[in-house]
């Protein structure tokens, strides 16, 4: 077989926001090793993971243990998904339009993210070398996924690479790319991705792992993590931007006087149009949010598992993807292509054996573009006990705990002005507001 060798020659320019230091603007790419492809990935983290004796590692030891600080180029990886080449890679990433389904590639940067978090604490620098200290690497958020305007071919190899970027004192910012080449051997930029990982208390499993029982309180406490060391002035800016965003993670902010006003001026326009005192009217062009709801049920099976026995975070992000998509596309009635995904929060463990909700809601409209929210929660009264006390006849449904959020922008390809989406009720003017903030960013940010 003739190795396909290709040079990344990244570009800085408005069309190309700067995403890593220019160290990594230059990478010459390989499509066809063995060792490379994505599945090698997945199997070595498992196999590095797996290998972790944390009874090695004495109290003291964990307390004290100098962890030096990595360079940005130590967790460096780059993975092919060989679609070139592997035909059931090729059907099972195929989508039913004929591209690639952006839900598995959603399941391969969690992968990745993982992976290359697990390489920046491990001794070497090498997953075949065991952990500096016991810890268990998750995903906390996915602070933002954009996507440039170009289609995914279903059988072109894709390229994925990443690095962390920051590192506190126990949570990491890993950012991943994506690119393809185009019929002419021309690499494109499809993607670029943040996640933010968090190191915990080592817990072990049994692999393979399909039913799993552990101290939930072994989740709960932090591990450190190594931290990041700059050699330049443009990595000393990428770490000092993303200690930034770490700072201000978990506070979306009050709504603003501006915002206030928006709504204030929304409902004198609703109620101004109807005869009758306080009633709101809706034009032919508007929608209620709340009539938006597209909902979707799972029970969560074994192979929905990942190395730790929860439920795999990649393959919730498929899912939401997959629900919004669907409701955007109901919306506008045509297709829709999706542009970025922000805020993507997990916020507790999925088991398996829960019963898993998927509820969306369109939150904001701007022209062609909608704003999506997916929120995930559970319900299963054997396993948590504490959504038994909540239930009570009058409640009208089964309490449920909510686990994971989900924002997405769309764009309609068919309509250049969709419905306008309004809140009717006031518990819908928060996500009205938030979907108003996130869309005009991701307009500024990719699209303007």
């Amino acid at each position: 077989m003739i190795s396909r060798q290709i040079i990344l020659k990244f570009r800085t320019g408005n069309n190309f926001p700067k995403f890593f230091t220019p160290i990594f603007q230059n990478r010459l790419f390989s499509t066809d090793p063995a060792d490379s492809l994505v599945d090698k990935m997945v199997s070595s983290t498992f196999s590095h993971v797996a290998r972790c004796q944390p009874d090695s590692f004495s109290t003291q030891e964990k307390m004290s243990k100098v962890l030096a600080p990595r360079t940005i180029d130590h967790s460096y990886r780059k993975f092919v998904i060989p679609l070139s080449t592997d035909t059931n890679k090729q059907k099972e990433y195929l989508s039913a339009a004929g591209s690639v389904r952006l839900g598995k590639i959603l399941e391969d940067l969690d992968h990745m993210a993982v992976h290359v978090a697990y390489v920046h604490n491990s001794d070497g620098g090498s997953l075949d070398e065991p952990m500096t200290l016991p810890r268990t690497i998750v995903t906390a958020s996915v602070k933002r996924i954009d996507l440039n305007k170009v289609d995914i071919h279903p059988s072109r190899d894709i390229i994925i690479d990443g690095q962390v970027t920051y590192a506190g004192t126990s949570s990491m910012q890993v950012c991943l790319r994506l690119f393809q080449n185009d019929e002419s051997e021309n690499l494109n930029h499809l993607l670029k991705a943040e996640f933010i990982m968090v190191g915990l208390k080592f817990f072990q499993v049994p692999f393979p792992c399909f039913q799993v029982s552990r101290d939930p309180l072994d989740g709960t406490k932090s591990v450190r993590v190594h931290g990041l060391t700059a050699r330049t002035p443009d990595e000393a800016e990428t770490m000092h931007k993303a200690k930034e965003h770490f700072r201000r993670l978990g506070s979306p902010g009050q709504p603003t006087m501006e915002e206030f006003r928006v709504i204030h001026d929304m409902y004198n326009e609703l109620v101004g149009r109807s005869m009758v005192h306080d009633v709101a009217v809706l034009s032919e062009s508007e929608m209620w949010m709340h009539k938006t709801n597209l909902s979707v049920t799972e029970i969560c099976f074994p192979e929905y598992q990942n190395m730790y026995g929860k439920i795999f975070g990649g393959f919730l992000m498929r899912k939401a993807l997959e629900l919004a998509h669907t409701n955007a596309k109901l919306y506008c009635k045509g297709r829709v292509a999706i542009r970025s995904m922000d805020q993507i929060e997990f916020k507790k463990p999925v088991e398996i054996g829960h019963v898993l909700h998927f509820d969306s809601f369109v939150t904001y409209t701007d022209g062609k573009y909608i704003q999506v929210k997916v929120a995930a929660s559970i319900s299963d009264q054997h396993k948590l006990p504490e959504l038994a006390k909540l239930n009570h006849p009058t409640l009208g449904e089964e309490a449920r705990v909510n686990t994971n959020v989900f924002n997405f922008t769309m764009e309609s390809m068919d309509n250049p002005n969709v419905l306008r989406v309004v809140p009717k009720h006031y518990v819908h003017t928060t996500s009205y507001l938030e979907g108003r903030r996130l869309l005009n960013n991701t307009l500024k940010r990719i699209v303007n």
